[in-house]
C-alpha cells in the first residue's frame, strides 16, 4: 500500500509539471509581449544575417565563391573566375563603408515592416485589448466632460459670489462714507455754533 502512494504521488507530480509546461507554452503564445518579443528576435536575427551578407562574416564572401568555381566545369572556368572576383570587388567596396551598410539594412528593414502584414495573434491581441481601449476612451471624455462643467459652474458661482460680495462691499463704503460725511458736517456745524 505505501508503495502504491508513493507511486501515485510521484504520477500525480509528474502530471503537474507537465500541465505546468503545456500552460506555459501556451501562455507563451498568446501573450502580446512575448509574440512581440518573438518577432523583435526574428527581425534581429534576419538583420544580422543580413549585415553579414553584406558586410561579410567569418568566412569571406571569396571564400563561399570559390568554393562554387571549384563545383563549376573546367569549361566555364573565366565565367567562374569572374564570379568568384564580383563578391571579393562588393566586398572592397563595402568594407570601408558600413554607415552605408547600415543604412541600406535600415530602409530595407523600414521597407519591410511597412509592408509585412500583421500576423494573426498581433491581430487577436489588438481586436482583444480594442474594448477596453474603446471603454477607457469613452470613460475620460465622460470624465473630462464632467470635469470642465464642474469648472465652469465653480467659476460662474466665484464669478456670482465676487460680485455679490464687490456689490454688499460697495455698499459698506458708501454707507461709511455717508456717516462719515454726516458726523463730519454735524462736527462741523458744532464747531460753527460754538
Amino acid at each position: 500500500m505505501g508503495q502504491e502512494s508513493e507511486e501515485l504521488r510521484a504520477d500525480i507530480e509528474q502530471r503537474r509539471e507537465s500541465m505546468s509546461e503545456t500552460i506555459d507554452a501556451i501562455e507563451d503564445r498568446v501573450v502580446p509581449g512575448r509574440i512581440i518579443e518573438r518577432r523583435r528576435q526574428a527581425a534581429r536575427e534576419w538583420t544580422g544575417g543580413l549585415r553579414d551578407r553584406v558586410m561579410g562574416s567569418g568566412h569571406t564572401v571569396g571564400d563561399q565563391a570559390g568554393s562554387a568555381a571549384d563545383r563549376l566545369s573546367g569549361g566555364v572556368s573565366q565565367a567562374t573566375d569572374k564570379i568568384a572576383q564580383a563578391p571579393e570587388q562588393l566586398q572592397r567596396a563595402t568594407a570601408g563603408s558600413p554607415l552605408i551598410a547600415g543604412a541600406l539594412a535600415f530602409g530595407i528593414g523600414a521597407l519591410l515592416a511597412a509592408v509585412l502584414p500583421e500576423t494573426e495573434p498581433e491581430r487577436r491581441a489588438v481586436q482583444a485589448v480594442q474594448p477596453q481601449v474603446d471603454a477607457a476612451t469613452g470613460a475620460l471624455k465622460d470624465v473630462g466632460q464632467q470635469a470642465l462643467q464642474t469648472a465652469e459652474s465653480s467659476a460662474r458661482d466665484a464669478a456670482q459670489e465676487l460680485k455679490e460680495s464687490a456689490a454688499d462691499h460697495a455698499h459698506e463704503v458708501a454707507d461709511q462714507a455717508k456717516d462719515a460725511g454726516r458726523q463730519l458736517k454735524d462736527n462741523v456745524r458744532e464747531d460753527t455754533a460754538d
